[in-house]
């Protein structure tokens, strides 16, 4: 075993690394970064994960909000008679940052992409739900559970000031 992780995506993500380094170790080298391994279960359905689930959350004492959006939701899952599964987000209290990913349902090793992304270079929930998604697919399951965030971290001062300008201007 060449790294920390038995998985063949991540012996590809190694095999890079040895190449290049082979190559121009002499003058630079590269180091794999594991900060953010996805992984996926090829069940039925299938299951994949990246960073924390809520056992380690709490096994590791690490603060976390839970954000969770059901498939049977989800136009493209209804269409495919695969309107089953959820996607549940844990995040940094108060914030939008993604702590880890947990993605139950059809296509969940290719659904969860849009997250080990977001979770590599640090964008937020908010980056998510402000991206298109092209309809319907099953990677809109991602943007609607950034919106259930959204819905439940909405700024309540400002919507009703909101309300109530509007309101006044419908007189």
């Amino acid at each position: 075993m060449a790294g920390p992780y038995q998985f063949t995506h991540i012996a590809a993500h190694q095999s890079w690394y040895a190449a290049v380094n082979a190559l121009f170790g002499k003058f630079k080298t590269f180091t794999a970064d594991y900060s953010v391994i996805p992984w996926a279960t090829y069940t039925d359905p299938e299951i994949a994960r990246v960073g924390f689930n809520i056992k380690e959350a709490k096994k590791k004492n690490i603060p976390y909000e839970v954000t969770d959006y059901g498939i049977d939701d989800l136009d493209r899952a209804i269409l495919d008679s695969e309107d089953h599964g959820l996607v549940r987000v844990l995040t940094k209290p108060g914030t939008d940052k993604i702590l880890g990913v947990t993605i139950v349902g059809s296509h969940a090793g290719d659904i969860i992409a849009e997250y080990v992304l977001a979770m590599k270079h640090r964008l937020g929930l908010n980056k998510i739900m402000g991206t298109i998604h092209i309809y319907p697919t099953l990677a809109e399951a991602n943007k609607y559970a950034a919106g259930v965030w959204k819905k439940a971290h909405a700024p309540k001062k400002l919507l009703s000031w909101t309300a109530r300008y509007h309101a006044w201007m419908r007189g």
